[in-house]
């Protein structure tokens, strides 16, 4: 009975150990605009939030349009570690992808993408 008992601790403890391991990167947590969203009025930026703070010297992302070009480049916001803000100047309607590249304060890298449409 010892035994079982002492090997149901270990398991309990190895799934804590794993858990608490996956949650140690930055990983994006929601956006304005909604990913893949539609809107009917261009934002004026573009904010991810993220479920850990990014070190900002080497967390970015960009707001590209359909056509590829570069809309807009984003920055850690300075009031809050966990968003990347990006300025963008009024979007014409059409398809926008959002790429994100972010080092988290435990050194755990992570990137992805997203889109949203403006509508006319």
């Amino acid at each position: 009975m010892k035994m079982q008992a002492s090997g149901l601790v270990a398991v309990c403890l190895s799934l804590v150990l794993l858990s608490s391991g996956a949650r140690a990167h930055a990983f994006l947590d929601h956006a304005s605009p909604l990913v893949g969203s539609t809107v009917s009025a261009a934002p004026r930026e573009v904010r991810l939030w993220f479920t850990q703070s990014l070190e900002p010297q080497f967390s970015a992302a960009q707001v590209r349009s359909s056509a590829g070009g570069v809309v807009g480049t984003g920055h850690v916001d300075p009031g809050d570690a966990k968003e990347l803000v990006i300025p963008v100047r009024a979007l014409p309607p059409g398809k926008y992808k959002v790429d994100w590249k972010v080092l988290s304060v435990d050194t755990h890298r992570t990137e992805g993408s997203f889109g949203f449409e403006v509508k006319p």
